[in-house]
C-alpha cells in the first residue's frame, strides 16, 4: 500500500504544478487586483481612519493604543482578522454576483466587456481630476463602540465592504468589473481574494505594529494626492486593457514566460521549435520512443514548406523549419469510442491540452469550435485532450458550452507528460504527414483570417 501511495505522488505532483502554473500564467491581473487593494487601503478614504477602527475593534479609547506599550494584543488581531474576512466576503459575494449576471448576457458580453472598460476609466479619471461630483457621495459604517465579539467584528467588516467612498468605490467597481469579464466565477473569485489580501494585509500588520503603523501613516499623509492619481491610473490602464481585451495577451505571455523560465526540456536531437521541445525525452519510455519510430532525424522529408512558414508566421504562431514526430498514444473519447493520434495521419490535427477549471482554455474554446466547424469537411481534426478529469466532469461541461470537437480524457496525465505540458492551455499543430510543425503555450484565437489561412496552406499541403 506504501508503495501504490508513493507511486501516486508524480500524477499529484503534475497536477498541483499545473494548477499552479495556470494560476501564475495570470499574474499580471492578480498584481493588479492586488495593487488596486493595496492602493485602496493607502487613499485618502481609508487610511487616515484605521487607526480610530483599530481602537475600536480593540475596546480601546479614541485617544489611546491598543496597548500602552505597543505591544501585541490579541483581541486586536484576532478583531483585525475576523474585520478583514468580512469586507473580504462581502467583495468575493459581489464578485460572483457580476460574473454570473454577465455569464447570463450570453453573446452580447462583448459590448458589456467594451461598456465596462469604459466604465473604468471615466472612474480612473474622475479619481484623478474629480469631475464626477455625485462619485463624492460617501456613505460608509462609522463605528461608535467597539464590536461585541468575533462576529461582531465580521459585521463590522462586511459593513465597510458593503459601504462607498469616493476612493474606494471606483476602485472596487473597476476590479469587480473586470472580474466580471474574465470569463468564469473562479477567477473572478481570484481576482477579489487577492483585491482584498492587498487592503487586508496593510490592515492586518498595522494592527500587529500600531505604534510604528501611527508614525508611518503620520508621514504618509502628505503623499495622499499622489496616491490617489496613481490609484487613478492604475484604473485607466486596467480600463483600457479590458476594452482592448489585453488582459487575455498579458496572461498569454505570463504563462508563456512560466514555461520558458521556470522548466528546461531536454532537447529532441535535430528538432526543435522556436527553441522550444515538442517532447520531453525524460518522460518517454522504451516502448513509447518505439511507438514514435525513435527520435527523429534530421532530413529534407521532413522540412516545412516556405509556404507554410510564411502563412504562420503571418498569423504570429511559432512554425518549425523542420516537423517532428510526435508520441504516439490512444486514450478514450467522450463518445466511448478510442482515438489513436497516428489514425488522424493525412488531416491536420490541432492537438490541444486543457481543463475544465482553466480559465484561459475556456477563453479560447468557443474559437475552436468555430475553426472546427469551418474546417471539419476539407481535412481539419481536432483532437482536445482533457488533463486529470473524469468523463463526468467533462461531458457535462461540453454539452452545456456546445463544443462538438472531438475531446479525449487523459486522467492520470501521462500523455500529458509525455508532450511536457506545464501550462495549459498547450496546443500542437500536427500537419497532414503526422509531424508536429508549431507549438503554442497559452490561448489563441483560432478563428481569426490570419490563423485560417495558416490552416489553409497545411491542408493544400500534399500529403505523401
Amino acid at each position: 500500500m506504501f508503495l501504490s501511495v508513493l507511486s501516486g505522488f508524480p500524477r499529484i505532483a503534475q497536477k498541483i504544478s499545473l494548477c499552479i502554473i495556470n494560476s501564475m500564467s495570470e499574474n499580471i491581473s492578480i498584481l493588479l487586483a492586488f495593487g488596486a487593494g493595496l492602493l485602496s487601503f493607502l487613499s485618502p478614504c481609508v487610511l487616515p481612519i484605521i487607526p480610530s477602527y483599530l481602537c475600536v475593534i480593540s475596546g480601546a479609547p479614541l485617544t489611546g493604543t491598543p496597548d500602552e506599550n505597543g505591544a501585541l494584543k490579541p483581541r486586536l488581531v484576532a478583531g483585525t482578522l475576523s474585520f478583514i474576512l468580512g469586507f473580504s466576503a462581502i467583495f468575493i459575494a459581489l464578485s460572483v454576483f457580476f460574473t454570473a449576471t454577465f455569464s447570463l448576457m450570453g453573446g452580447i458580453s462583448r459590448y458589456l466587456n467594451w461598456i465596462s472598460g469604459a466604465v473604468v476609466i471615466v472612474l480612473g479619471l474622475n479619481i484623478i481630476f474629480d469631475f464626477i461630483t455625485f462619485l463624492n457621495y460617501e456613505k460608509r459604517l462609522h463605528l461608535s463602540g467597539a464590536p461585541r465579539g468575533i462576529a461582531g467584528t465580521f459585521l463590522a467588516g462586511a459593513a465597510f465592504g458593503a459601504g462607498w467612498t469616493p476612493c474606494v468605490g471606483p476602485v472596487l467597481g473597476s476590479i469587480l468589473l473586470m472580474a466580471a469579464q474574465s470569463g468564469g466565477i473562479p477567477r473572478a473569485v481570484l481576482y477579489l481574494v487577492f483585491y482584498s489580501a492587498g487592503l487586508g494585509l496593510p490592515f492586518l500588520l498595522a494592527s500587529l505594529f500600531f505604534n510604528q503603523f501611527l508614525k508611518t501613516s503620520a508621514k504618509l499623509r502628505s503623499h495622499l494626492p499622489l496616491i490617489r492619481r496613481i490609484s487613478g491610473i492604475l484604473l485607466v490602464i486596467i480600463g483600457v486593457l479590458i476594452v482592448t481585451g489585453r488582459f487575455k495577451a498579458l496572461n498569454n505571455f505570463a504563462s508563456s514566460w512560466q514555461a520558458h523560465t521556470h522548466y528546461e526540456f531536454e532537447p529532441i536531437p535535430g528538432a526543435a521549435i522556436n527553441g522550444e521541445t515538442a517532447i520531453v525525452r525524460e518522460n518517454v519510455s522504451v516502448k513509447d520512443k518505439s511507438q514514435a519510430g525513435g527520435w527523429p532525424s534530421s532530413n529534407a522529408r521532413n522540412a516545412v514548406s516556405d509556404e507554410v512558414i510564411e502563412a504562420f508566421t503571418v498569423a504570429g504562431m511559432p512554425v518549425a523549419s523542420e516537423g517532428i514526430a510526435p508520441v504516439d498514444f490512444t486514450l478514450p473519447l467522450l463518445n466511448g469510442f478510442n482515438q489513436r493520434l497516428s489514425h488522424l495521419k493525412g488531416k491536420v490535427v490541432l492537438l490541444n491540452f486543457w481543463a475544465t477549471w482553466c480559465g484561459p482554455c475556456r477563453e479560447e474554446m468557443p474559437s475552436m469550435e468555430a475553426v472546427y466547424q469551418q474546417l471539419k469537411d476539407q481535412g481539419f481534426e481536432i483532437l482536445a485532450v482533457n488533463m486529470g478529469e473524469k468523463r463526468n466532469q467533462v461531458l457535462p461541461f461540453m454539452e452545456d458550452h456546445q463544443f462538438n470537437f472531438p475531446a479525449a480524457l487523459d486522467e492520470k496525465g501521462r500523455v500529458g507528460g509525455y508532450y511536457g505540458i506545464h501550462a495549459l492551455p498547450t496546443t500542437f499543430i500536427i500537419d497532414k504527414r503526422g509531424l508536429i510543425i508549431s507549438k503554442v503555450v497559452g490561448t489563441a484565437e483560432w478563428n481569426e483570417p490570419e490563423v485560417i489561412a495558416a490552416f489553409a496552406a497545411l491542408l493544400d499541403t500534399r500529403s505523401p
